[in-house]
């Protein structure tokens, strides 16, 4: 795995900065919870949160609030996501990877079927 360095992560966040609006919270609208505790980053959070901005900033992608959050203690599933769709209960999903949180978003946060095998 690539090391990343604190002046890569400023450019990161720069370039998504320009291209994309992140809000803490607003109702209505679809909520991903990345939690990024100790724990969460150690295990691979960062990865994640990026490969989630990657898909916000695909065209057509639907608006979706993301939220950052300390740990909830369940430190051996991290890294865990929260997903939270508009008028449905919240579903979380455990050992994530940018590649598990790319098929949450395509199938959960698009197409409103939740995946199973990664909420246990």
């Amino acid at each position: 795995m690539e090391k990343i360095t604190l002046e890569k992560l400023k450019n990161m966040r720069e370039q998504y900065k320009k291209s994309l609006v992140i809000r803490k919270e607003e109702e209505g609208k679809d909520k991903i919870i990345v939690h990024m505790g100790t724990c969460g980053i150690a295990a691979g959070a960062r990865d994640v949160m990026s490969a989630i901005l990657e898909e916000l900033s695909k065209e057509g992608a639907p608006e979706v609030i993301i939220i950052q959050s300390s740990c909830i203690g369940l430190c051996d599933r991290e890294p865990i996501i929260t997903v939270i769709r508009s008028g449905e209960s919240p579903v979380r999903y455990y050992r994530m990877t940018p590649e598990k949180i790319r098929r949450v978003f395509r199938e959960h946060l698009i197409g409103g079927k939740i995946v199973k095998e990664f909420t246990g």
